[in-house]
């Protein structure tokens, strides 16, 4: 079978470990770099993908390229015209969270696209941490059981890598909170009602650099903080309590040495392990690539389809609602526009 013929447009700091990913699977070639930068895209190539072509941006590839799929990894605003002339190319799309930076423009998208015969996936990979599967693996008979608490905290004490993303309108909460609050709908899917705060407590980021969200739902609670501080110490945590056992990863879940994660069930403690988060990053790149992949090949359906990730973004767009407000925002109520 001849290989999967990918393009990666957008070769910023992420764009690294979509390209280490995709070089782990076999089936797939990437054939195309673009960036406006032309000297990031080429030191992409000269790491990753030595035998791609280097281009300005997806139009001039369409030009050039014959195509299966396109990994878009551009800032929000870019994805829904990108998209748009993915699909009219016919290709596979794979979209770099979050999906849009404006709420009616995700609908719009999703709502053009609905029909549309290729894969359409939204690149949301927190929930394919290794370790965080193993929590979701828990639920239910694993263990587990059902599950009543989720608390999600990242507290970084630095701005992040990108320097895009401390001079935009919305800051923490769009720009790394969504990865946290589509766990949380990995767990237990749209809230019935969303409560936030948000601040601004580093001068060196334009929007929010502190949001705590509330996730409400009929029998359990979720929480969600994150926040790029201008000093201090790194936090994070994961901690899922089921009926008959819980969960805890204490670390950071981007890149860093070392974490800690423990499973406690009815019978005792049954896991308890050093865990490396650099690793669990990278991994959880490849294995979202590697589904998405598997979905080309076999014809199965989509891993994270937009539509579906549409429901996570929508409680990230409520938040902002809810801190703007001061009132809780109920999900069945929060329409297209509201925010």
């Amino acid at each position: 079978m001849s290989k999967l013929r990918g393009a990666v447009v957008g070769c910023g700091m992420i764009a690294e470990f979509h390209l280490r990913g995709w070089a782990r699977i076999p089936e797939v070639e990437i054939v195309a770099l673009a960036d406006p930068d032309r000297s990031r895209a080429e030191d992409r190539r000269a790491r990753f993908a030595p035998a791609a072509g280097v281009y300005a941006g997806l139009e001039e590839i369409l030009r050039a390229e014959s195509l299966d799929f396109v990994d878009i990894v551009t800032p929000p605003w870019l994805h829904a015209r990108q998209c748009l002339v993915a699909a009219r190319a016919g290709l596979h799309i794979v979209c770099q969270k979050p999906l849009c930076d404006d709420w009616a423009e995700a609908c719009a998208l999703v709502e053009a696209l609905k029909d549309y015969p290729r894969k359409f996936t939204v690149h949301e990979n927190h929930r394919y941490r290794p370790w965080f599967r193993e929590m979701l693996a828990g639920l239910g008979a694993g263990g587990l059981g059902r599950p009543l608490f989720l608390r999600l905290a990242q507290h970084d004490p630095c701005e992040p890598p990108e320097k895009i993303d401390t001079e935009v309108e919305r800051g923490v909460l769009l720009q790394y909170g969504v990865h946290l609050l589509d766990m949380a709908h990995a767990v237990f899917g749209v809230a019935t009602r969303v409560q936030a705060r948000i601040h601004r407590i580093n001068p060196r980021v334009r929007g929010e650099s502190l949001a705590h969200v509330v996730l409400e739902y009929p029998e359990a609670t979720a929480v969600v903080e994150v926040s790029w501080k201008a000093s201090g110490m790194q936090q994070g945590e994961a901690m899922l309590l089921g009926a008959t056992g819980e969960a805890h990863y204490e670390g950071k879940m981007t890149r860093d040495e070392r974490a800690r994660f423990r499973v406690s069930t009815a019978q005792g403690l049954r896991q308890d392990e050093q865990r490396s988060p650099a690793a669990d990053y990278v991994d959880s790149f490849y294995a979202l690539e590697r589904e998405f992949a598997d979905a080309m090949i076999h014809g199965r359906p989509a891993p994270q389809p937009a539509r579906q990730n549409l429901e996570s973004l929508k409680m990230a767009f409520a938040a902002y609602e809810a801190a703007r407000t001061g009132q809780p925002v109920v999900m069945a109520e929060f329409a297209a526009g509201a925010a």
